[in-house]
């Protein structure tokens, strides 16, 4: 646990540059919805920008994981001879990612609570049943999950290129790109032929619960939510990284 955690520590130090790019980025937007808002005599502008960059946190933890090993080129070699095991270091990678992304979403969601009670009643305002802070816990348990999957993706992507680049060099990436277009024509036809409908949509969450969570209007206006599809994203979270994992194990070589 102790390597694990200086390994974590690593990750941090790694991260550290891209996660204060962003900050310093977000905070400029911020700063120029407070400006927006002072300036059009609308708070709702606050709340407005601070949601905008809050919906941006779907794709954070992807684009951690590219600048992250963008800047782990030159040491790549070092810190693949570590003697753990590969589903430890990739989870390290994420580990960091997701405190980072944490962190950033917690300085976002104060702006963005302060804009909500800021701009008091307006035309926009939602009515006394929708249950504006369950809405938002259940927003942001939502972009974790996507987050994850899409940080999960890349993770599997990137150790597939630098397995192939180990070993047809620059072609690799005309083969990614290849296989990624018969992925995607797969992907299609599995939705295509309802297989998709077939294994996600089972266990449909009772209308209690989308009430507690969303409102009591909304029980009649809402898609139905199948408890199958998440069981089915989390499965295939599962299994792309048991498979990085193998891949960094046994396959994974330095060119």
């Amino acid at each position: 646990m102790a390597v694990w955690t200086t390994l974590l520590k690593k990750e941090m130090r790694l991260g550290g540059l891209g996660f204060f790019i962003f900050l310093i980025c977000q905070l400029a937007v911020m700063a120029l919805g407070i400006y927006l808002a002072f300036r059009s005599g609308s708070r709702a502008a606050i709340t407005v920008t601070g949601l905008v960059l809050i919906g941006f946190h779907f794709l954070y933890l992807f684009g951690y994981m590219v600048v992250n090993v963008s800047m782990e080129k030159k040491t790549f070699h070092l810190w693949l001879h570590n003697p753990l095991p590969g589903w430890s270091m990739l989870a390290a990678k994420l580990v960091s990612g997701i405190i980072y992304m944490t962190l950033s979403l917690l300085v976002v969601g104060i702006y963005t609570w302060i804009g909500y009670l800021m701009s008091g009643p307006t035309a926009v305002s939602p009515s006394p049943e929708v249950h504006i802070y369950r809405i938002a816990t259940l927003a942001v348990a939502y972009i974790y999950w996507i987050a994850i999957y899409t940080g999960i993706i890349f993770t599997f992507l990137w150790i597939v290129l630098l397995c192939m680049r180990s070993r047809i060099g620059k072609w690799a990436w005309i083969f990614m790109i290849a296989g990624l277009g018969v992925v995607t024509f797969l992907l299609v036809k599995f939705v295509q032929l309802g297989l998709y409908t077939a294994v996600t949509e089972w266990g449909e969450l009772p209308e209690s619960v989308i009430g507690f969570w969303l409102s009591t209007p909304a029980i009649h206006t809402v898609v139905p939510v199948y408890f199958g599809s998440f069981v089915f994203d989390f499965l295939v979270m599962a299994i792309f990284f048991s498979l990085s994992a193998w891949l960094m194990d046994h396959k994974l070589e330095m060119s």
